[in-house]
């Protein structure tokens, strides 16, 4: 891959021919203003598989954190305030 400098009046006359050097990806190309670059054009980086969710979050595997005496194995409601619960729903 080469880069090429060109002055801004060079790259409007020719801007369609340089730009599809840089798409194919043969070229860098940077634009002179008064001797300094001022932009410059770059093949965009190859393009990466988004892959899925579960990749994105990874296994979650030791990511599972409760509050503060919060144990999972025991039950969420007091049996009385189970059979309370169940008797309102009627």
């Amino acid at each position: 891959m080469s880069t090429k400098q060109l002055s801004l009046g060079s790259f409007a006359a020719h801007c369609i021919d340089e730009i599809k050097a840089v798409e194919h990806g043969d070229t860098i190309i940077e634009i002179l203003s008064s001797g300094k670059v001022v932009a410059v054009l770059s093949p965009p980086p190859p393009e990466e598989p988004a892959g899925t969710l579960a990749d994105w979050m990874g296994s979650g595997a030791g990511y599972m954190t409760y509050g503060p005496d919060y144990d999972p194995a025991e039950p969420a409601f007091a049996p009385d305030d189970w059979e309370a619960f169940q008797g309102a729903q009627k």
